[in-house]
Order: structure tokens, then sequence, then C-alpha cells
């Protein structure tokens, strides 16, 4: 019995010392309660606006939500990139003159007009009004220039059009 006389004054330390950390055990699980109110609550106001039931297929949800966004990304892509190849080949570049090709038909009802693509490729057209009739000419162009002679009002209108598109 003598040992325990001599712990006596220790066991009130220990007391003391149990006391206070269990104090602290209480403090620290109502902070926890506290926080884990306080997360359950933000969940609940995230999944009130979606038909999720938790967090995780929210989660799905999202995912699979941003792989159809990223899908209809690459699928427009695609269609830009093709439209763009098509641009390339579009007409683009255009001139046209108006003139008298016959002498007593007055009014400039007489034309050439050039169509033509970045590359330089295209047609000019010609209409030619007389009183009597009226012609229409059409001419390949192949890098501004033709296999077929050419009226000075067509070669204008192919000047006409590359200097258009140079602006």
């Amino acid at each position: 019995m003598p040992e325990l006389t001599r712990l006596a004054p220790w066991l009130g330390l220990a007391g003391a010392v149990g006391l206070l950390l269990g104090i602290v055990a209480m403090v620290v699980a109502a902070l926890s309660i506290s926080a884990s109110r306080r997360l359950k609550e933000r969940m609940d106001r995230i999944l009130r606006h979606s038909q999720a039931t938790d967090i995780e297929e929210l989660l799905h949800q999202q995912w699979q939500s941003l792989r159809a966004a990223q899908d209809g990304v690459e699928a427009a892509s695609v269609r830009l990139d093709r439209a763009e190849a098509a641009l390339g080949r579009a007409i683009q570049n255009v001139g046209i003159i108006r003139y008298n090709a016959f002498p007593g038909a007055g009014a400039e009802l007489s034309f050439s007009i050039a169509l033509l693509d970045p590359a330089r490729d295209g047609v000019v057209i010609s209409g030619l009004y007389g009183r009597e009739e009226t012609r229409i000419y059409a001419k390949p162009v192949a890098g501004g220039a033709s296999r077929y002679p050419l009226s000075d009002e067509e070669r204008e209108a192919i000047r006409t059009a590359l200097e258009v598109h140079a602006v």
C-alpha cells in the first residue's frame, strides 16, 4: 500500500490531464460535426439542381456532358476544315466590265465578267448585245489566262477581278 500513497499526487494530475483531453476531444468532435454539416449542405445545394442522387453520379453526369461537348467541338472542327477547304476552291474574285460592243448599241449593255478562285482559275463570260442579236461566250481561265483569245474587255475583267481580291 505504500506504493499507492506515492501515486496519489500523480493520480490527481492524471485525472486533470484526462479531463482536459476529453474536453479537447469534444471540441474537435463538435468542429468536425459542424464542418460535416456545412459540407452536406453544400453537397445538397449542388445536387438540388441535378437529377443525380449523390456526388459520384453527378460527377459521372458532368463527365458525360463534357465528353459530349468535346465530341461536338471535334465534329465542328472537322466541318470547319471541310468548309475552309471548299472555300479555297470557291469563286472569290469577280470583275465586271460593261461596254458597247457594236456601233449604235448604246447604254453599255454588253459585258465581260471574270469569276475566279484564289488560284486565279475560273471563267470569263462575255455577253455581246446588238440591235439584231445577242451573243454569249464563256472561256475557261487558268492561272489568270485563257487558252482562247481574250478580248481587251475580257482581259480587263480578269485584271479587275484580281485587283479587287488583292485589296
